[in-house]
């Protein structure tokens, strides 16, 4: 590799990191502090303990812990032996995690026995008929057949589990992967090779298992570093969890470039605001509602929330406050490996320009085009966006190419925006079936699926209602069936089993077929249906532009 190339893998990124930060904080805890010199050593520790136990290159790795030593440390020993990790949410619920477990092929299972409320282990012996039968690293199981074995941090009484101390244990024995052999793996770990699994919620009623490369996660991470305005000396508290990927990519880009990564013991806003007065953070990266309850709490407990960046206000260059309408909203999504098009956090958007997503970043080819026809839109009109380029996923696991890229290898978006003669970027709606909500992507076909399983549900449409904090919120009409009798209360009380909490609608309203509003051919208005629920709930919400009317 030419002196100048950056690292194109996530070992070689790794390993220029710790040869020049060594000594320095790379991730703090309530409990421990570890430098990118233990972070190496712990991360090798358990890379050479895979090894010891059939993983290598490709091995299917799930990751289901909470943010901190654990999950970091595993995550970055899949990745320095080029496994195939797929990070699964802390929030899954049985089904869930049956899905994820099964579509990822999963091999290995590592994670977390108890976080907050959550038995993790009853929540796997839920989702995997037949568990409580096997026996550790010798799991037979049809419903996740690649599955071998479990190791969870408190695997006691398990029969079929074993800690993830006795994995570590053997990387000490005697006949166990050196650290030679460990340097010769990651050297052979390649740029195109698969590196992440990230599930997110997508068009039809089954999450997307969006694939990333090991070059995304070692390239685009420096990349968006520089629009964070991330320094070596940062102490950044990421408030969104790992396990999605505006969490994992804030994560990267802290460890790429030499700073601290500081996790709070739960996701708890009295917690979180410990952890930064405890733990000299200077920089939260957060969003939506979380922030809002983050800063109101911080500010009550005598935190000088300006002197925080991400938590008060952005300043210019010059110090000065940048007006909220001038302030760049960067856009991304899990796709993207986080953000494709952006301005630096300082950057004061002229006048003329607000309400810019911004330019185009790491390389990242746009074009916008008509849903329509396909073809491209002069600029400043209303379109799809498409992306090629840049840190763009592999692809979606199992999925052929051909059925999520164009021809040409660009990706369509779903998302309708302008894009200026200048670069500049405008988002204006979601097409199709997304709902944004709290920094996730919910489907409402998901949600839809999940309500019509329920007895006396005839018809569910779900759809997104703009929220201030929460960006959109998940919002419910249900047709219920001849003589049932059903409450809001029981619907979203049965839910909290097969949905996580942030995709369960917070309003569920109740009609007949008769108030369905539909097109001559029988298609859904869901513009028309979101204005019903806001009336019956008693909000108002906003008409369309006469773009969004004749385009979405």
């Amino acid at each position: 590799m030419h002196a100048t190339e950056p690292a194109s893998t996530f070992p070689m990124l790794f390993g220029e990191v710790v040869a020049a930060r060594g000594p320095h904080d790379a991730v703090v805890t309530t409990r421990e502090t570890l430098s990118y010199d233990e972070l190496n050593r712990r991360s090798a520790r358990m890379a050479r303990a895979l090894l010891a136990i059939g993983a290598g290159k490709g091995a299917r790795i799930a990751l289901h812990a909470n943010d901190g030593i654990l999950w970091v440390t595993t995550f970055l020993a899949g990745l320095r032996i080029g496994a195939l990790v797929s990070v699964v949410s802390t929030l899954c619920t049985p089904p869930e995690l049956a899905h994820i477990l099964r579509n990822s092929d999963t091999q290995i299972f590592i994670g977390v026995r108890r976080f907050l409320r959550h038995d993790y282990a009853a929540t796997l012996a839920e989702a995997l008929p037949g568990l409580s039968e096997g026996r550790a690293e010798t799991l037979r199981l049809a419903g996740a057949p690649y599955l071998r074995s479990i190791w969870l941090d408190d695997a006691e009484g398990l029969g079929w589990a074993l800690s993830v101390e006795d994995l570590l244990a053997r990387a000490d024995a005697a006949d166990a992967p050196d650290a030679a052999l460990l340097a010769a793996i990651e050297g052979e770990v390649a740029p195109s090779d698969d590196a992440v699994i990230v599930y997110t919620s997508g068009s039809t009623s089954a999450p997307k298992a969006v694939v990333h490369s090991q070059r995304n996660l070692a390239r685009h991470p420096p990349e968006l570093a520089k629009y964070f305005l991330l320094k070596p000396g940062d102490r950044m508290l990421p408030q969104l969890p790992a396990f999605w990927l505006g969490g994992m990519a804030m994560a990267m880009e802290v460890l790429s470039v030499g700073a601290t990564l500081v996790y709070p013991d739960t996701p708890d806003t009295e917690a979180v605001v410990d952890a930064i007065q405890r733990l000299g953070v200077n920089r939260v990266n957060s969003w939506g509602d979380l922030l809002v309850k983050l800063r109101q709490a911080a500010a009550a407990r005598g935190v000088d929330v300006d002197a925080i960046v991400g938590l008060g206000p952005f300043r210019d260059a010059d110090g000065e406050l940048i007006p909220p309408g001038l302030q760049v909203n960067m856009l991304g999504m899990s796709e993207t490996f986080a953000v494709h098009s952006a301005e630096p956090l300082d950057h004061r958007l002229p006048d003329d320009k607000a309400g810019s997503s911004g330019r185009t970043v790491g390389g990242y080819e746009r074009r916008v085009v008509d849903p329509g026809t396909g073809t491209e839109t002069p600029p400043g009109e209303l379109g799809e966006l498409q992306l090629r380029g840049g840190a763009l996923m592999s692809g979606f696991y199992k999925v052929d190419r051909s059925k999520a890229f164009a021809p040409d290898g660009f990706y369509p978006t779903s998302d309708l925006v302008r894009l200026d003669a200048d670069g500049h970027l405008y988002f204006v709606a979601r097409r199709g079936d997304m709902i944004k909500t709290k920094a996730a992507n919910v489907s409402r076909l998901e949600v839809e699926a999940a309500l019509r399983a329920l007895p006396g549900v005839d018809l569910p449409i779900v759809v997104g209602l703009a929220d201030p904090e929460f960006g959109q919120r998940v919002v419910a009409a249900v047709v219920p069936k001849e003589g049932a009798a059903l409450s809001e209360d029981a619907l979203k009380a049965t839910l909290k089993g097969v949905l996580s909490s942030y995709k369960i609608p917070r309003q569920i309203v109740f009609i007949g077929h008769e108030d369905v509003p539909r097109t001559a051919t029988g298609k859904l208005k869901l513009f028309e249906l979101a204005d019903m629920i806001s009336a019956q709930i008693g909000e108002a919400r906003p008409a369309p532009s006469a773009a969004q009317s004749s385009s979405v």
